[in-house]
C-alpha cells in the first residue's frame, strides 16, 4: 500500500507540473504577442509616413539594431511583396539607413543554419543588386534549406548577374538544389533566357562529359517556351554528344510548338540513342502537324518500348489521321506494334468509342466494327469483355458479346476432337479450347522483347 501511495503522490505531482507548464507556456506567448503588437504599434504609423514622404522618421532612428532586426525588417518584407515601384525603393532605402542590409549581410555567415537562411531570405527583398555576390556563395552551402532560400531570393532581386548566378547552380551535384533554381529560373521568366542559352551554346564542345547544367538549362527553355531558343536547342538536339543534352533539348522543342521544327524533329527521330527517339516522337506529338503521321506510323514499330509508346501516343494526338495510323499498326506484322497500338487505343478512349457505334449505321458503323474486329482478331479481348460485362443493357453491348462470342465458337469447332476421343492438347495443359486466342501472350508492358 505504501508503494501505491507513494505512485499516486508522484502521478499527482507530474500533472500538476504539466498543468504548471502548459499554462505559463499560453501566458508567456500571450505576454510576447502583446509585447509584439505594443512594437508593431508604434513602428507601423511611422512606416506609412515614410511611404508617403520619403523623410526620415525619429520613431524609426531611435529603435535599436535588435528591434530593426525583429520588427522593422518583417514589416518592410510584408509591404515589399505588396508594393511595386518608387514605394519599393523607399524601402530598400531605409533597410539600407537603418543598417539592416549590413547586419543581413554579415549574418550570411553566421555559424547556424536558420541565420544564414533568414539573412538570404530578407536581403532578397531589400538588398538590392549589391548582395548578390554575397548571397549567390550560399548556392554551394553545406545545407541543402540555405541553398533554396538562397535561390530564390536571387530570383527575387532578378539581375543578370542574379539569373547567371543561378544558371551556374544547375549543375550542382545536389539533385533538390538543380530542381529548385530550376523552378527559380522559370520564376524569373524571360530575362533568364540569355544565360541558359549560353549553357547550351557551350555544349558542342564539352566533348563526351557528363552535365547536368545543360539538360536542365533545356529543361527550363522548354517549360519557358522560349521561342528566341529554338536555334540553340536545335543545335544541341543534334550536335551534343551527350544523350541526355539531345533528349532534353528535342522536348524542349516540342514545348515550344514551333511547326517550323519539324523536319528538326524528324531528323532527331532517327537518332541512334532511343531516349532521343522516344522524345522526338513526344516532341512531334506535342507539335500535332500531321506531315509526320507517316514517321510516327514508322516509330510505332521502334526496338524500343518507350519510342514505340510515345509514338502511339503522338498518332492519338493527331486527329482522324493519327487514329487512321493506329488502325493500320493493328495489322502490322510485328506483334509488338499491335499490342502498342491497341493499348493506346484503349487508353485514348477510341476502343470504347467504337463500341458505342456498333450499331451506327453507315461508315461510322462500319468503321467501329472494322477496328473492334481486328481488335478480337489480334486477341486484344480483356478491355473489350470488360466493356461487354459493365456496359448497360442494350444493342451496342449485345453487338459486342456476339462479336466476342463467334471466334471462340469458331475455335470450339476446329479444336473439337472425334467423338469418343479427347483433345491431348488439352489434357496436356489442363486449358480450356474456349480460352482467348491470345491469352498466353504477355503485354507489351511485360515484355521488353526487343529492347
Amino acid at each position: 500500500m505504501r508503494f501505491v501511495e507513494l505512485m499516486i503522490l508522484a502521478m499527482l505531482v507530474l500533472i500538476s507540473l504539466m498543468v504548471a507548464i502548459t499554462v505559463s507556456v499560453k501566458v508567456l506567448r500571450t505576454v510576447r504577442e502583446a509585447w509584439y503588437k505594443s512594437y508593431y504599434r508604434l513602428i507601423e504609423p511611422a512606416l506609412e509616413q515614410y511611404l508617403l514622404t520619403n523623410e526620415p522618421q525619429p520613431e524609426l532612428e531611435r529603435l535599436r539594431p535588435w528591434q530593426r532586426d525583429r520588427f522593422v525588417s518583417a514589416l518592410i518584407v510584408e509591404r515589399m511583396a505588396l508594393l511595386r515601384g518608387a514605394g519599393r525603393e523607399y524601402l530598400m532605402k531605409l533597410a539600407d539607413d537603418l543598417g539592416l542590409v549590413g547586419l543581413y549581410l554579415g549574418a550570411l555567415h553566421s555559424r547556424r543554419r536558420w541565420k544564414r537562411a533568414r539573412a538570404a531570405e530578407n536581403l532578397g527583398f531589400f538588398g538590392g543588386p549589391r548582395v548578390v555576390g554575397p548571397i549567390a556563395e550560399l548556392l554551394i552551402d553545406e545545407d541543402e534549406t540555405v541553398r533554396a532560400v538562397a535561390a530564390r531570393a536571387l530570383a527575387r532581386i532578378g539581375t543578370n548577374e542574379a539569373v547567371r548566378s543561378l544558371a551556374h547552380t544547375l549543375d550542382s551535384p545536389s539533385e533538390i538544389t538543380r530542381l529548385r533554381v530550376a523552378e527559380n529560373l522559370e520564376r524569373i521568366g524571360h530575362p533568364a533566357v540569355g544565360p541558359l542559352k549560353e549553357s547550351l551554346t557551350d555544349i558542342a564542345s564539352l566533348g563526351t562529359r557528363k552535365l547536368n547544367g545543360p539538360v536542365m538549362a533545356a529543361q527550363v527553355l522548354g517549360n519557358l517556351r522560349a521561342a528566341e531558343a529554338r536555334g540553340v536547342l536545335k543545335h544541341a538536339a543534334r550536335n551534343a554528344a551527350e544523350t541526355d543534352v539531345r533528349a532534353q533539348a528535342t522536348l524542349a522543342l516540342g514545348k515550344i510548338g514551333d511547326p517550323e521544327d519539324v523536319p528538326a524533329l524528324l531528323a532527331c527521330s532517327r537518332d541512334e540513342a532511343w531516349p532521343v527517339r522516344a522524345q522526338a516522337a513526344n516532341a512531334l506529338g506535342m507539335i500535332g502537324e500531321v506531315s509526320s503521321v507517316p514517321r510516327l506510323k514508322e516509330m510505332g514499330s521502334d526496338d524500343a518500348w518507350w519510342v514505340r509508346r510515345n509514338a502511339c501516343f503522338a498518332l492519338a494526338n493527331m486527329g482522324p489521321e493519327g487514329e487512321t495510323a493506329l488502325l493500320e499498326l493493328l495489322h502490322s506484322d510485328d506483334r509488338y506494334a499491335r499490342d502498342r497500338a491497341a493499348a493506346t487505343m484503349e487508353a485514348r478512349g477510341f476502343t470504347r468509342r467504337a463500341v458505342r457505334n456498333l450499331t451506327k449505321p453507315g461508315r461510322r458503323g462500319a468503321r467501329a466494327q472494322d477496328t473492334i474486329s481486328i481488335l478480337i482478331k489480334i486477341g486484344a479481348t480483356r478491355y473489350l469483355k470488360d466493356l461487354a460485362e459493365n456496359m448497360p443493357e442494350g444493342d451496342n453491348s449485345d453487338a459486342l458479346r456476339e462479336m466476342l462470342e463467334e471466334p471462340m465458337v469458331a475455335t470450339r469447332r476446329e479444336e473439337a476432337p472425334p467423338d469418343g476421343a479427347t483433345s491431348s492438347a488439352s489434357s496436356a495443359n489442363g486449358s480450356s479450347p474456349d480460352g482467348d486466342l491470345m491469352e498466353g501472350v504477355p503485354s507489351e508492358g511485360a515484355i521488353e522483347g526487343k529492347q
